[in-house]
């Protein structure tokens, strides 16, 4: 079975499509709004595993910025598909996180020089506990770019949504 963990971005740039609750910047860039558009089609499509902590840290940002209506944009739809299928999931796809005092036990060490933002941390330290160390998804924050090497390095793919828009913003 497939897996991957979401950033946040990833559904809120989705929303885009219908210029909901979107960065003005972002609907410069039709090609990532579209690429975040595709891609939550597709995981839906392959009825892939959205790997999520059991304490909801990452849940909860989703629902601070989506709708559980499923309105009015695709990040909101993909939300309210996900809110209604995972407790299907497998419980082995909810990731035990525990607290530090500067994140997560779960987040690779080899990171910690980079200044990942607190609130990323959640991400990497999901996919990182993961047996099969699950793809993050990514698309609009410049600042994953610039990990990604090493992330790569602790067995953590980054997948960015749409490269050329990641390249063109990191010159």
């Amino acid at each position: 079975m497939t897996r991957c963990v979401i950033d946040t971005n990833v559904l809120i740039n989705a929303n885009a499509a219908v210029k909901a609750q979107v960065n003005d910047d972002i609907l410069n860039y039709p090609s990532l709004i579209a690429a975040c558009v595709k891609t939550l089609h597709e995981i839906k499509e392959k009825n892939t595993y959205i790997v999520l902590d059991a304490g909801d840290e990452i849940f909860s940002e989703y629902k601070a910025h989506l709708n559980f209506s499923g309105q009015p944009g695709v990040g909101d739809v993909f939300f309210k598909w996900l809110h209604d299928r995972r407790w299907s999931f497998p419980s082995s796809e909810r990731i035990e996180l525990h607290k530090t005092e500067n994140g997560f036990e779960e987040f690779p060490s080899e990171m910690e020089h980079l200044g990942v933002d607190p609130d990323d941390k959640k991400f990497f330290a999901v996919s990182n506990a993961h047996p099969a160390k699950p793809k993050i998804y990514e698309s609009s924050d410049t600042k994953w770019w610039n990990w990604r090497d090493v992330a790569m390095k602790c067995g953590i793919e980054i997948k960015f949504v749409d490269e050329l828009y990641m390249q063109d913003k990191t010159k």
